[in-house]
């Protein structure tokens, strides 16, 4: 979580979203999508109250983890809105799988204290940056992905 806090709620707001999204990771395919979207979007508001928690509660943290967890927060969002334009989007299970190991990176890891002399802007400078670069590696990823698709399409080879 970014700027995560050791405190107990934050603890225990990491390991629910982290369940939460475990247990779509190992549902995979097999489940229902009435089931599958509304269990997604209980891991995804869990992810952004945690997240939420560890920037309001405690002293705030940074490092490594805090810093995949926004990521993986963020990449979760944009799926989120791609399944609704394009519903045969089928990657709920892989990315639950790296929210699940997102979030269990920041309990983990969850960086060092900011100094109390640090403005209190810089959590944000340091969000908002975070996003930045992880939503332009997602997009890098996604354009990837949608080369190799087209590829395929134009060989008439089977997506699979």
């Amino acid at each position: 979580m970014i700027l995560s806090s050791a405190s107990p709620v934050g603890l225990v707001l990491g390991l629910a979203t982290a369940a939460a999204y475990a247990l779509q990771a190992v549902a995979g395919s097999r489940q229902d999508t009435r089931f599958a979207r509304p269990s997604l979007l209980v891991a995804w508001l869990l992810h952004g109250t945690a997240l939420a928690w560890s920037m309001l509660g405690g002293t705030p943290h940074f490092g490594f983890g805090p810093a995949i967890s926004i990521t993986a927060w963020l990449v979760l969002t944009v799926y989120a809105v791609e399944s609704h334009v394009l519903p045969e989007l089928k990657a709920r299970w892989a990315l639950s799988a790296l929210g699940a190991a997102a979030v269990l990176l920041a309990q983990v890891f969850p960086g060092t204290a900011l100094q109390p002399v640090a403005s209190s802007w810089l959590p944000l400078h340091w969000a908002l940056g975070i996003a930045s670069y992880g939503l332009f590696a997602a997009a890098v990823i996604h354009a990837g992905l949608m080369t190799r698709a087209e590829k395929q399409i134009r060989l008439a080879a089977d997506p699979h």
